[in-house]
Parts: structure tokens; sequence; C-alpha cells
């Protein structure tokens, strides 16, 4: 190719042009830039046209598109990334028009492309649905889009109803940018019927929701939206608002609220989770039901809770109601494997001192117990757990 031999070695390497990121880093902002002019006009008049059947990635910033686009064919270009696009830019390209159609058409599979509005050139409400739109109809094939995944409020995408017709069949993943969560919805509607997987931004959540009084005392919340059926092992900070539903692949679990955990939602936890291995409780707050259980003469009413598959479980940050449930034979049945991390004082307290009756049997099937500090043990804890190893709370990871 006449540029240098070290070039020319590595521009010949499938390994190197296979996937080309044609942009410079720029080490004062941690950012990446288009490529300056001298640099690119060799790309595109020099190595491109040598090189341009076997790329099959192609990631441009940018200037550096439609140059780079232009320089030579790609019959073999499958996935494209255009960041840092200008609107005035990508609405030219996407037209029908456009000498670049064919590799728009047919071969991408893949496009992620993030839009420029900086100086404002245009107005930004609804030219990205714009664009949005006319990307689902040119590329016949794609599979994955990444639409502007994390834009600002003004950059977000805004769709119409569908009405149940699928407008890209073929696609699979989505990353976007959306008004609000009525947006979000407008996705599902079946107009992707073939879609997968979903990452969804929005900034505008509805007023009613500013007006809700439910006596948070944290300074923080948590919203979870996961797709079905649910394919992790973890599933965290699970709330009393859980619907439930049935979780196959999930073993490890954490609950945590600021509202008490009642006898009717571990019942839920342990229907929705049947192969749960592990599990963590946060919650400081009293059962409000436990008064009226004990009322009752019959503590049969309820149904006993049972976690067949427990191996882990972890009461450290709970009210002495939760140590009691788990301990209780007549409310829950525990395996005989089961290690369990406990706060000592609140331990002593729910055992009275290691002398109830009720909740000896499941302390002396525990295969082992975690808590701090080890000095206090005497020979009266270890006769409540006669066979069960006794550790220091550090060691239970």
């Amino acid at each position: 190719m006449g540029v240098n031999k070290r070039l020319n070695r590595l521009v010949q390497d499938t390994i190197f042009t296979r996937d080309l990121y044609l942009q410079e880093y720029s080490p004062v902002d941690d950012s990446t830039i288009p490529l300056p002019n001298p640099i690119l006009d060799r790309f595109c008049s020099k190595i491109l046209p040598e090189i341009g059947h076997q790329i099959e990635t192609l990631y441009l910033k940018g200037t550096s598109i439609e140059p780079v686009l232009h320089a030579t064919n790609y019959p073999n270009l499958n996935n494209l990334g255009l960041c840092d696009i200008h609107f005035k830019q990508a609405m030219s390209l996407f037209v029908d028009e456009n000498p670049l159609i064919h590799i728009f058409k047919n071969q991408v599979s893949s496009l992620k492309i993030n839009f420029n509005n900086k100086n404002n050139s245009c107005p930004m409400v609804g030219i990205s649905s714009v664009i949005f739109q006319k990307i689902l109809t040119i590329y016949t094939n794609l599979r994955c889009l990444k639409c502007n995944p994390s834009s600002p409020f003004g950059d977000a995408l805004y769709l119409y109803p569908a009405n149940g017709i699928a407008i890209c069949p073929t696609l699979l993943e989505l990353h976007v940018s959306v008004t609000d969560m009525k947006q979000c919805l407008h996705i599902l509607d079946g107009r992707f019927d073939q879609l997968r997987i979903l990452y969804v931004t929005f900034d505008s959540v509805s007023p009613e929701f500013f007006n809700i009084e439910d006596n948070v005392e944290k300074g923080y919340s948590q919203c979870h939206i996961y797709s079905y059926p649910y394919k992790l092992k973890v599933y965290n900070n699970i709330t009393n608002n859980f619907p439930g539903g049935l979780f196959t692949c999930v073993t490890q679990v954490s609950l945590y609220d600021e509202r008490p955990f009642e006898h009717d939602f571990f019942l839920r936890i342990a229907q929705s989770f049947p192969f749960m291995k592990e599990l963590t409780i946060k919650n400081q707050k009293a059962q409000n039901k436990k008064q009226f259980i004990k009322s009752n003469s019959d503590d049969q009413i309820l149904s006993i809770i049972e976690y067949p598959n427990l191996t882990r479980l972890d009461l450290t940050n709970t009210h002495d109601d939760y140590i009691e449930l788990f301990l209780f034979d007549r409310k829950m049945s525990l395996p005989n494997n089961l290690h369990l991390c406990v706060d000592y004082q609140s331990l002593e307290r729910v055992t009275y001192y290691f002398t109830r009756y009720i909740t000896r049997n499941h302390c002396a099937k525990l295969a082992g117990v975690y808590f701090y500090p080890l000095n206090q043990i005497d020979e009266n804890i270890k006769n409540y757990f006669p066979h069960t190893c006794i550790c220091r709370a550090v060691d239970f990871v």
C-alpha cells in the first residue's frame, strides 16, 4: 500500500481489520474525538479500499462518518456504530436516495447511534423519533438497535401507538431512551413482536408518584423491572410489593423493607423461589400480626413455611420477630444443613438465654451458627446447639 511497512503489516492482518474503531482518544477529558483530517484522508484513500472486504464492525464518530462510509464497499459489514452524529447528518443518511442504502438495507444486523445536538442546530423534539422510524424501515435485517440509549430528556423518543402492527419483525434487542413510562409501554404493544431484550431510560415520572405518602424513612427508593422468564440466579431487595411468580433459576434472594414482613409474605417467597439456597433479610420493623397469632389457641391456622433447599440464612440486620419466625418449628420448616448468621444479643432474647423449648429443635439441627463475639460461649450455648459448628460472623462468607 506504500504508507509504511508497519502499518502495511497491521492492515493486512484480519485480527486488526475485522473490527475498526476509527476514533482518537483524548486524555484531556477521557473521551474520544473524530480522527484528524490528515489521518482520516489517508485511511479513506489508501487503507480502507484495501481492507473494506475484511471489515465486520465499524465504529465512527462525528465528521468522519460519511467520508469513511463513502470510501469503499463493505460487503461483510454487520455491526455499525455512529457516535456523535448530528440530526441533519442522520436525516441525510437514512433516506432511500442515499447511495449507502445498500449497506443499511440487508447487511447491518447491529446498529448503535448516538445523536449530537449540543449546538441546537435543529429542534430536538420529535427529530430523534423520525430518525428512529426511518432506521426501522430501512434496516430489514436489524437484530440489535441502540438508539440514543442514555440521552437527555430532550433527545428522548416519542412513540405513537402502533395498534399491534409489527414494524420491525427481526429486532431482538433494543436499547432506547423514551420520554416517560407510557412510551415504554408503547414499545411493548406488539410493534416489536420478536423483542427479547429491552433496556429503557426515561426521565419523566407521572406527577401522581410525587404525592405518595408512605412513611418512607430512607432518602432513596428503588424500581425493579424484570423480563420474564427471569434467568438470573440472584433477586435482590424484594419488598412487600413483590407480586409473586415462579423463578426457578433464582438461588440467592435478599429481602428489604421499611414495613414489616408478615407470615403470608414469607409463604409467597417460598412459592416463588422453590430452589432458593441463600436468603438475607433486612427489616427492623416488628410484625403487626404477631399478637393476633399469639391470641389464637390454635397456632396451626397458619400454614408452615418451607424452604427445603435453604443452606444459608443471614438475619444479622433484622428485628427479633424474624429470628423467632425461623426458629419456631410450628411456623417454619428448615433443612438440616442450614448455616445461620445472627446477632448474638438477638439470639439470646429469642431463645430466652438458650433455655426456650420451642426454638430448641431448629437450633439443634443447624449445621452452623455465626455470631460475634465468641468469648461469650458457655456450656448452655453448647448444649443448645449440640451438633452445630459455632463460628465467628466474619467467617460467614
